[in-house]
């Protein structure tokens, strides 16, 4: 698929807020509507957005009290708080690459999708091995999970990857192999704010990290 000559992207650089499902998806709808107003086509949102990036497991042992708010607060996919999302991708005409906690049957995963401008999910997707203490709250992907690129007419060829799965060969390689034109990569935050004592999250200046780049297709 050949893509649109011009694109317009848009990265959502928003603080999360943390633990809180039904506020985490009105900001999205929000920006949504922010990016569909400045004419974007697309937009990519960071890892974890929804609920917001659960640090506390890298700064205490297995809080069982944090955990299971984070869990009643992760996002569903078959949830009247996706398909709000998907409302959000059609009223504003853009395609959506949401980040997010998904919550399968009170299990776990670091988890995208792309919802479609029509409101449809053409694609879901979950991190392959999540990182280190990641690990303690949430569950790896599949074979299935491999398949990461959405061919979406007009746009291009859209893929993604979370955080450290950058820094393996072999699933970039997967990724590029599949004719992936347009990158979104996404982050949580881990820059420290003004105190270097700090994540960027727990402070007002903070916000999540995604970006974007493009291969030539030529």
């Amino acid at each position: 698929m050949t893509p649109s000559k011009n694109i317009r992207v848009a990265l959502a650089q928003e603080a999360s807020i943390d633990f809180d499902l039904q506020a985490s998806v009105d900001k999205t709808c929000h920006v949504i509507a922010e990016a569909g107003r400045a004419g974007a086509q697309l937009i990519g949102f960071p890892e974890t957005f929804i609920p917001g990036y659960p640090f506390c497991i890298w700064s205490r042992g297995i809080d069982v009290d944090l955990t299971k708010r984070y869990i009643k607060n992760s996002l569903k996919r078959d949830s009247p708080e996706m398909i709000r999302i998907c409302a959000a991708a059609v009223e504003n005409n853009i395609e959506v690459r949401p980040g997010y906690s998904k919550n399968e049957d009170d299990s776990l995963y670091i988890a995208q999708s792309h919802i479609g401008s029509d409101g449809l999910i053409r694609m879901n997707w979950r991190k392959i091995e999540p990182t280190h203490v990641e690990r303690t709250i949430f569950g790896e992907g599949s074979g299935p999970s491999l398949l990461n690129i959405a061919s979406v007419p007009g746009v291009g060829r859209v893929g993604g990857l979370n955080c450290w799965e950058h820094t393996q060969p072999l699933l970039k390689y997967r990724t590029y192999a599949q004719g992936e034109q347009i990158h979104i990569a996404a982050w949580p935050p881990m820059m420290p704010g003004k105190d270097e004592e700090v994540l960027w999250n727990t402070i007002v200046e903070g916000q999540y990290h995604c970006l974007i780049w493009l291969h030539d297709s030529g």
